[in-house]
Parts: structure tokens; C-alpha cells; sequence
């Protein structure tokens, strides 16, 4: 059977309702280059393929979306994926990736006399240090997010996401280290992470 390939745009909204798991317009309208309408175009046309189901404005990806996005990706990424420049930094990034793992883990739960509790957020020292753990394996990221986004702009997205998370932080609001429910910086990571792979036509290693 001959597999619907995307063009550009389409694999763009498409495969930020994926890594989102479930969108609205103007989510991923922040996240493309497009405008909400062209966005709400797309998703018309999206559902049309059965490639997105809608529920008012907001989409979730089919079960024909995966292979669909797969293989578009091989398509568009073909070049990129053979490009020595980006190869480069892309390996180095399982190293940092297992780091950013570890410092979640330690942001979740703290270890008392050789026990894992949970993190209740009382001991502010505690949380700054992994606070400044997190932001230097953000930056760490730069390189990589660099060299894709000269390859494909929308990479550079990522940039500000992490920067308006980690603003967050900074001002107070930890809830953007890591609430599933907010543009988190685990959150941001996670997308950027299943987005590098698709991408690089990779599997994930742990």
C-alpha cells in the first residue's frame, strides 16, 4: 500500500499534536510557524485524512498518524539525517538526556537516611541546587538546538520555550519544572526529545 507522505505543513501541525499528545489550534499555532487559521485549516485537512480526530478546536492524533509521520519524516529529514554537522552534537545528547533524568528524579523525590521520600518543596537550598543543575543541562542543549535550527527553523522554538519555563522558575512558579499540565521544562524536553528522534529517524534508547 503506498503511504500518504505530508508536505511541510502539514507534517509541522501534525506532528506537534503527536508530541503534544492532544492540542488545541492556538497550542500549536505557538509552536509552528503559522498563523491560528492556517492552523485551523490544517486540521481540517488533517481530519479529512483521519490522520487527527477534533473536539472543537483541539486535536489528538489517529493510530494512522504514527506510520504517516514516520515516513514523512524520512522524507523531509532524508538530507539532515546524513549531515555530519548535526550528527555531531545529536550523539552527544543520550549523555545529556540520562543527566536531565537524574535531576528530575532528585527533584521528585529526596533521599532520607537511605530512603526515597517524596519532594515536599520545604527545603528551598535543596531545590535551588537542582534548579541550577537543570538550567545548565538546558544550555547544554543550546548546541544541538543550534545546528537543527539551521537545518529547520521551528527547532528554534524550543529555544523560547525553555527560556519562558525556566522565566517561570525563577520568578517562583516551580510548577514549571515539571507539571505535566503547564509548558514545563520536563514537559519541553520530553516534546524535544520524541521530536529529535523522529527526526533523526532514531529509536529511543532507555
Amino acid at each position: 500500500m503506498t503511504q500518504t507522505l505530508l508536505d511541510k505543513r502539514l507534517y509541522d501541525v501534525l506532528n506537534a499534536v503527536a508530541l503534544k499528545k492532544m492540542a488545541s489550534a492556538a497550542a500549536v499555532a505557538e509552536i509552528v510557524d503559522l498563523s491560528l487559521d492556517e492552523v485551523r485549516g490544517i486540521f481540517t485537512e488533517l481530519e479529512d485524512g483521519d490522520l487527527v480526530a477534533l473536539m472543537g478546536e483541539t486535536a489528538l492524533p489517529t493510530d494512522a498518524s504514527g506510520p504517516v509521520l514516520v515516513d514523512s519524516a524520512a522524507a523531509i529529514y532524508g538530507p539532515l539525517r546524513e549531515d555530519p554537522s548535526v550528527l555531531q552534537v545529536a550523539d552527544k545528547f543520550e549523555e545529556v538526556n540520562s543527566r536531565f533524568l537524574r535531576t528530575m528524579s532528585s527533584w521528585q523525590q529526596i533521599e532520607v537516611g537511605g530512603r526515597k521520600l517524596a519532594n515536599d518543596h520545604t527545603d528551598s537550598a535543596y531545590d535551588a541546587k537542582v534548579i541550577t543543575t537543570i538550567e545548565r543541562l538546558v544550555s547544554r542543549l543550546e548546541g544541538l538546538l543550534e545546528a537543527l535550527a539551521e537545518k529547520d527553523a521551528r527547532f528554534r522554538t524550543y529555544v523560547g520555550r525553555f527560556e519562558r519555563s525556566l522565566g517561570k522558575v525563577d520568578a517562583g512558579d516551580i510548577a514549571f519544572v515539571s507539571d505535566p499540565t503547564k509548558d514545563s521544562v520536563h514537559n519541553v524536553w520530553f516534546e524535544f526529545h520524541e521530536d529529535l528522534l523522529r527526526t533523526l529517524g532514531r529509536a529511543r534508547k532507555e
